[in-house]
């Protein structure tokens, strides 16, 4: 009986995930709602709804949940209103474009996952908009040209990762040359 009643419980929750949520709103300071191991339950159940915060009246995150794991775009925003982040998730992994901002409103960064991993080139800015860092990234490590500068715009450093090794890097004190003499 035990193994029917998981079977029905795993069927059910793939079958929710193809679907609309349930227009089911709960806030995070609901006692009933609890993350056991990245999984939302909400009165001893799965949960299936959106979990909200809100600082009084005001709406500050919106997470979608689906069969008790992070599902679908999550939004976040600052008391003055402007957007925080914005991410993507699939069974609870993120999935796709993230990003992210200031409470000014100005991009923080843009990053690219794939199964929950930085996956191709990830940007960040500075709260003043100019560039920060381009890292290029293959399965969740670092591959291909970095990039980093200061709000100035000076190079801090300019290297290329490939295989694990690093070359040519530039503009650090704290650094070592990978040339060897």
């Amino acid at each position: 009986m035990r193994w029917v009643t998981i079977l029905f419980l795993l069927c059910a929750c793939s079958s929710l995930s193809d679907k609309k949520l349930p227009e089911v709103f709960v806030e995070t300071t609901d006692t009933a709602l609890h993350n056991v191991n990245g999984c939302w339950i909400w009165k001893g159940e799965k949960f299936n709804g959106f979990i909200l915060e809100k600082n009084k009246k005001v709406l500050l995150a919106k997470l979608p949940v689906s069969c008790g794991l992070e599902n679908g775009t999550a939004v976040s925003w600052f008391t003055n209103g402007h957007k925080k982040y914005e991410k993507h998730l699939v069974a609870g992994k993120r999935e796709g474009i993230q990003k992210g901002w200031y409470a000014n409103g100005t991009l923080a960064f843009i990053h690219f996952f794939a199964k929950d991993k930085f996956e191709g080139e990830q940007k960040t800015f500075y709260e003043s908009g100019h560039p920060w860092q381009n890292l290029n990234y293959i399965n969740g490590y670092e591959d291909g040209k970095q990039n980093s500068w200061s709000d100035s715009g000076r190079v801090v450093n300019n290297f290329t990762v490939k295989n694990g090794k690093l070359y040519g890097v530039i503009g650090r004190f704290d650094c070592m040359s990978v040339y060897k003499k």
